[in-house]
């Protein structure tokens, strides 16, 4: 058994991954003589043993983390390859595995001097995104055709950190506030507020805990209004509608405010949660506009 050094370089940029590996070898051959034959491998004759490439990239995509790339094989010998599968092991920083996939080459084989590929598709549960980093191992094996020699690989690929993911999840929901204020001749007055919300990502998210809080110009509040937990679907619309009540106390405030059209200030706030996962952000917006002004309810 010949044991050849690991040569990895890496780089890393929003979430992509490349790793070139020069993997740790278990040479096990199918003819006699394996002492000479592995001295004419990796000996003076300068045989190079052949590279593997893995190109992945995590998104986020229909509810799920989904790992996109290739793994590249490039042959710098002078011998055609055999390949064997591809098995894909995703597992976190505990060892826990998180998916697996069987992989095909898109030949069976690649020619001296050339490369060859194998597209990459994994789908990982959202929960994968408590975790701070996730491990690709790969295991697969390729035969040199000329010589009969079989060489296995099993190794860690790649290590891919998912802060980017995370931080796109934060990105501000796209808002807009319509709203109404309705009084009558007792001073009883109240507002009617339509929110229709856009979730701009590739997951669903709930809107928990959600507070809309109204100030006029000076800071003053004068009211606010809780609302039900609300989900917004990925890549879709959703409105929130309500009343507040405010109430005859502040009924010279309103008029004054509201008549002469001076603009309030409105802030929702809330706490946004990915669904099946304990993963959530604070989440506040605000909106400085004038309010229609209805009398007696119209």
């Amino acid at each position: 058994m010949i044991k050849n050094s690991v040569l990895k370089h890496q780089t890393m940029k929003f979430g992509r991954q490349i790793v070139l590996l020069t993997p740790i070898f278990l040479f096990s051959f199918y003819i006699c003589g394996c002492a000479s034959i592995a001295k004419l491998v990796i000996g003076k004759s300068g045989i190079e043993i052949p590279q593997i490439a893995a190109h992945l990239e995590p998104i986020l995509r229909d509810n799920k983390i989904t790992i996109l790339g290739k793994i590249v094989i490039q042959n710098p010998t002078e011998s055609d390859l055999d390949l064997d599968k591809i098995y894909l092991s995703i597992e976190d920083e505990n060892n826990n595995v998180l998916g697996k996939d069987v992989l095909n080459w898109k030949n069976p084989s690649v020619t001296p001097k050339n490369e060859l590929e194998s597209p990459v598709k994994i789908d990982l549960s959202l929960s994968a995104l408590t975790k701070k980093s996730i491990i690709v191992f790969l295991q697969t094996a390729f035969t040199y055709k000329r010589l009969g020699i079989r060489v296995p690989i099993a190794s860690k690929v790649a290590i891919l950190h998912l802060d980017a993911l995370k931080e796109t999840i934060t990105r501000p929901l796209y808002v807009n506030i319509y709203t109404k204020l309705r009084t009558n001749i007792f001073g009883y007055s109240s507002i009617d507020y339509v929110l229709s919300i856009t979730n701009p990502i590739s997951i669903d998210l709930l809107l928990d805990d959600g507070v809309i809080h109204i100030y006029t110009s000076d800071g003053k509040e004068i009211a606010k209004s809780n609302f039900v937990q609300t989900l917004f679907k990925a890549s879709q619309s959703n409105q929130i509608k309500g009343t507040i009540k405010i109430g005859n106390i502040f009924g010279k405030l309103i008029r004054e405010e509201f008549i002469k059209r001076q603009p309030l200030r409105f802030e929702l706030s809330g706490k946004l949660k990915v669904p099946k996962t304990d993963i959530s952000m604070p989440f506040k917006i605000e909106s400085v506009q004038e309010v229609a002004f209805s009398l007696y309810g119209r």
